[in-house]
């Protein structure tokens, strides 16, 4: 991936006079290396063994890096997160059902590939959405007027070459992809070209959007293959960015509108985690019975090898010498101690820490489940990270709504659906990880018994309904039971 990039920043410099700086990508690279669970300037260590000289050792390792983004990946996106418009018939066609099936948007698998997405952007700090169309068509200024598909690519940090920003918000930018076409014979290298689409903004608010395919040999300009445009222009924004909700503390990050990981303060706890966790291992390994034997009970074969007791169903020795049998040991035991205690104490306080410092609060890693907690101490727990679930709302929010509006200009601007206004874009998150479901049901059902909360607003807030369709379903309820009470 190194080499790519060098290619596409060579190439960036070469067409358009700057490019991103290559120390942008430090910062990504330390990210990827925590969160795929091996820093080798960590991890990797010598140790000195008489008579062997050094000797290559590995630390043991927890990976909690990728488990944090795992986390934060799961409370943001999972099965009961919902886009919707307060247009219904938007809403119908571009997310299809309350379970995101037969959208334009969220049809296929959407949400499984936006949970991988939103975990690998809070590892690295950024990752986009950008769309891809089939079937373009332009007019004669180059503006695209019509397409017969549409492909959403999630990129991530290290795929992204920033252009130029606004207010710290990228607006032009160049993704590198994979490009599964072919090209010509007398340009073939033997490796996959790179694909680059760049999206320039323009003095008018459009967007200029080139394709180039580079060699990944030697970063030359490749042609495009048939069916492929070079060149169009769009009304919109065809990328959205999505950054962790913490600002990052990398003067270069920030001028070039990237994030930073989740965990870019927490580098110190990763290590303290693992730490702990390979001195308990290491006590483990280390911690068999040890048997020494006096000489006098090994015996040796024909060959010269030694055995020992216990390699041979004997119970019977002979010893030899001057000394004193009975003031002379002949078997020494030694049982290290295996700490576990100690070391499991290590290792959860680590945890504590690490924890406190990704934005879960003090206890969310613990490893005792001997205790039941009622509904409001389990919400006080959770406190703080639902305080930081809350900020990071408002990224995943915006950039779920830049998606949808792009996916609202395909349906709308290119395919020719009529359609209203989408109004304002919601995203419903979940937020059972933060309260009791079943006890906040029993207290909305009794304001709904109270008549401090209407019955339709309880159908749409536990049913996944519109407030026109839960008004609908009342009303044909109560034109059933009339009947059945007539009858």
């Amino acid at each position: 991936m190194r080499n790519q990039r060098e290619l596409v920043l060579a190439y960036l410099r070469q067409r358009y006079g700057y490019a991103p700086d290559a120390a942008l990508y430090d910062a990504v690279d330390t990210a990827r290396d925590w969160w795929s669970g091996r820093h080798d300037a960590f991890h990797v260590f010598t140790e000195t063994r008489q008579g062997l000289g050094p000797v290559r050792r590995e630390m043991y390792r927890m990976g909690m890096a990728k488990k944090v983004c795992e986390d934060w990946a799961s409370m943001l996106i999972n099965d009961r997160t919902q886009l919707r418009c307060e247009d219904e018939t938007v809403s119908r066609v571009l997310f299809g059902d309350r379970f995101g099936m037969g959208g334009i948007l969220t049809g296929g698998n959407f949400w499984g590939r936006l949970n991988r997405f939103v975990e690998e952007a809070f590892a690295l700090g950024t990752g986009a959405c950008v769309a891809h169309f089939t079937g373009v068509l332009c007019d004669g200024d180059g503006e695209m007027v019509s397409a017969d598909g549409m492909r959403l690519s999630f990129c991530s940090a290290d795929q992204m070459f920033p252009l130029r920003c606004e207010d710290g918000e990228i607006v032009s930018c160049a993704f590198l992809g994979a490009f599964g076409g072919e090209v010509s014979g007398k340009e073939k290298t033997g490796v996959p070209p790179m694909f680059l689409t760049v999206h320039e903004k323009r003095s008018d608010g459009r967007w200029n959007v080139e394709n180039i395919l580079l060699s990944q040999a030697d970063g030359r300009v490749l042609t495009l293959p048939r069916g492929v445009l070079k060149k169009c222009i769009s009304p919109v924004k065809l990328f959205s960015v999505l950054t962790p909700n913490v600002v990052p503390c990398d003067r270069v990050l920030r001028e070039n509108g990237m994030g930073c990981s989740v965990f870019a303060s927490a580098y110190d706890n990763l290590k303290g985690v693992d730490l702990a966790y390979n001195n308990f291992c290491r006590d483990l390994f280390l911690g068999g019975k040890k048997v020494f034997l006096n000489q006098n009970l090994v015996q040796e074969d024909g060959y010269g090898r030694r055995i020992a007791p216990d390699d041979v169903a004997q119970q019977l020795f002979v010893t030899v010498g001057d000394g004193d049998l009975s003031a002379d040991t002949m078997i020494v035991e030694h049982n290290p101690e295996l700490r576990a205690g100690e070391n499991a104490a290590a290792v959860q306080a680590q945890l504590d820490y690490l924890s406190f410092k990704v934005g879960f609060g003090c206890r969310h890693y613990r490893f005792s489940g001997e205790s039941v907690v009622t509904a409001t101490q389990y919400a006080g727990d959770r406190q703080e990270m639902m305080q930081n679930a809350m900020k990071h709302y408002l990224s995943v929010e915006a950039f779920l709504r830049g998606v949808t509006e792009v996916a609202y200009y395909y349906t709308v601007g290119l395919c020719g659906l009529s359609l209203p206004s989408p109004g304002r874009i919601c995203v419903d998150f979940d937020d059972s990880f933060f309260v009791d479901p079943t006890a906040e049901r029993e207290r909305d059902l009794r304001e709904v018994n109270a008549g401090l909360m209407t019955k339709w607003e309880f159908r749409a807030k536990y049913y996944g309904e519109s407030e026109e369709s839960a008004k609908k379903t009342l009303m044909e309820m109560k034109t059933y039971e009339n009947e059945r009470g007539n009858g």
